[in-house]
């Protein structure tokens, strides 16, 4: 039995952080810190790749011109709604919307990792400026907006879902 002294201090245990949640929050800091990576040389790169992807794209149309199959009329919708997010201006601000995301959901796996409920807070609305971010450059009507939208919303979506199971681990 032991007893207790005046001038001993009182040690309490830090609730144990889950397995689970711990593996969530190492991917969440992977894939966060790519996109932040990602933003900043999609960012600094922009001009570069506008002026390479029109170059393409007109090589692409030109083909697509030559051929006369039912394919084409698809195709031709799809590049005339991707000349559009070509523009170095639009790629600079998909390119900061990312790193804004990146760095909310980074924000909120580190917050969850030390068991904080504001990171899930934190990593839902960075999962909502990635998927809004891509309309908010590109705007709503293009085909590539609404995949690459889609897949960040499927993604996020999970990653959401999966935090939501351990926020009763979070305090």
């Amino acid at each position: 039995m032991e007893i207790f002294q005046p001038n001993q201090p009182i040690v309490t245990a830090k609730p144990a952080r889950p397995v689970f949640l711990t593996v969530l929050c190492i991917l969440t800091f992977i894939g966060s810190g790519w996109g932040i990576i990602s933003g900043i040389t999609s960012y600094l790169s922009a001009n570069v790749t506008s002026h390479i992807a029109r170059a393409a794209m007109q090589d692409a149309k030109e083909k697509i011109e030559d051929e006369a199959n039912t394919g084409s009329k698809f195709a031709e919708k799809i590049l005339s709604g991707t000349s559009e997010m070509l523009q170095p201006e639009n790629l600079k601000k998909s390119a900061l919307f990312s790193i804004i995301a990146s760095v909310f959901t980074l924000l909120g796996g580190v917050l969850m990792f030390g068991l904080k409920k504001a990171g899930f807070y934190s990593y839902v609305l960075g999962t909502a400026i990635g998927i809004a971010g891509p309309f908010i450059a590109f705007g709503g009507g293009n085909f590539i907006t609404i995949l690459s939208s889609s897949f960040i919303a499927f993604i996020g979506f999970f990653f959401v879902i999966l935090y939501g199971l351990n926020v009763k681990h979070l305090r």
